[in-house]
């Protein structure tokens, strides 16, 4: 299968990029190309004959069923089997509209997953490469669509954030992706530069952790999650801020989990009982955003899927915080930096640590900072990092950089089990 020769035909820059990496990661050489005359210079100059072509259903001012005709028609492509990738909408006249095109093997519906497009390009390709045939016939277009069916059915089977990550696309989203082909980083960017306005999802399925990032003309107005660390909840950054109580945040936790109707959004239930002004949770709810954002920058296993809409949920639109995403990018590819150094001393939140008592006695008053001194002293042998990072509702992040500095310093050290004689 490895190493067949694809072209790709799409208006779409974004699309041409996604199916190239998906592809390429599958083993296939691609070219792409904005048009079919696009397309046609790159066989030409290439002097090599394509095994499959991918055509765009919609290309602006132009027949995607007479490109086809023509295709068929060339000495040196008419012989080369065509996907037509079709847009909603498309499905109800796609025979009649393709029916003179006999170079046309099968349809791809926009959006697809990576899986299914590998898996309907497979089975197109290989009974061209292995039997020398001109076109798949009737029997190898059914199963190339089976192909596709049974992708899209192994994909509805995953565990339940997953499986939802993939249903989204029913609703029409813009952009769909696996995190292991295109970065976190690279989707922002994109969607920043382009002025996008609509809800990129993002799933992580080694945590299934679930992050939602609305965006209103290339900014990022909100961030919801499900499924998260505690510590990304909206409460620890009101604390953080200096505007709420610790202790107020539990006595709010505790009424609302007493509650017999579902409770109001916990921003706007802090705001209606009078713990914190509108300014700071304004300010809490930017840290929140940008620390969930952060946080998915270090995903490099799972999927994204980005819809595009006008209308975001009311509370988006009621936060419209409108955040910078070059700026957070920069501070999100520091934390990455640090935390790959971070991580060649801690390696996992499950290790547990024990103090070096003579060297903290040894160093002087105001050594450490308020935050410092919270975790050196929940460092007892017992604990591991994720409860310290639970029990002081303090980042991660900064919890690790404070260990890293601890451990550099030898003021801590792993616990080591004892051995059994």
């Amino acid at each position: 299968m490895a190493g067949e020769y694809l072209l790709v035909i799409d208006d779409s820059p974004t699309v041409l990029k996604v199916i190239e990496l998906a592809l390429t990661a599958a083993g296939y050489k691609v070219a792409s190309a904005v048009n079919d005359e696009a397309g046609l210079a790159l066989v030409r100059e290439a002097r090599t004959i394509p095994d499959l072509i991918l055509l765009d259903g919609l290309i602006p001012g132009r027949d995607a069923a007479e490109i086809c005709r023509r295709l068929a028609g060339d000495a040196a492509l008419g012989r080369v089997p065509v996907v037509v990738m079709t847009a909603r909408g498309q499905a109800d006249d796609l025979e009649a509209r393709f029916a003179k095109a006999p170079n046309v093997v099968d349809y791809i519906g926009k959006p697809f997953t990576p899986e299914a497009l590998a898996a309907l390009v497979s089975q197109v390709v290989k009974p061209v490469a292995s039997k020398g045939a001109a076109a798949p016939d009737v029997a190898a277009r059914l199963a190339g669509r089976a192909a596709v069916e049974e992708a899209m059915a192994l994909s509805s089977g995953d565990a339940g954030a997953v499986a939802e990550a993939r249903a989204f696309a029913a609703v029409g989203q813009a952009l769909v992706g696996d995190l292991a082909a295109i970065s976190m980083s690279q989707i922002l960017e994109m969607l920043a530069e382009q002025a996008h306005s609509g809800i990129l999802r993002v799933v992580n399925t080694a945590t299934h952790a679930r992050v939602e990032l609305y965006f209103q003309d290339g900014r990022v107005d909100f961030a919801a999650a499900v499924g998260a660390a505690e510590e990304f909840l909206l409460g620890r950054f009101a604390v953080e801020s200096g505007a709420v109580a610790a202790d107020a945040i539990t006595r709010l936790l505790e009424e609302r989990a007493r509650a017999s109707g579902p409770p109001p959004l916990f921003g706007a239930d802090l705001v209606a009982r009078g713990l914190i002004s509108k300014d700071a949770l304004r300010l809490a709810m930017a840290r929140q955003t940008s620390e969930l954002a952060y946080e998915t920058l270090r995903w490099d296993t799972g999927f994204f899927q980005f819809r595009r809409t006008a209308d975001l949920p009311p509370h988006a639109r009621e936060a419209a915080l409108q955040l910078n995403v070059d700026r957070m990018l920069l501070e999100g590819y520091r934390r990455v930096d640090e935390w790959r150094v971070i991580e060649r001393e801690i390696s996992s939140f499950d290790e547990v640590f024990v103090r070096n008592e003579d060297k903290i006695a040894q160093l002087p008053r105001g050594t450490f900072t308020r935050d410092e001194l919270a975790v050196l002293g929940e460092v007892d042998g017992r604990q591991n990092l994720r409860e310290i990072v639970r029990k002081l509702r303090i980042g991660s992040f900064d919890v690790s950089k404070m260990f890293f500095r601890f451990r550099r310093a030898r003021l801590v050290r792993r616990r080591v089990a004892p051995t059994a004689i």
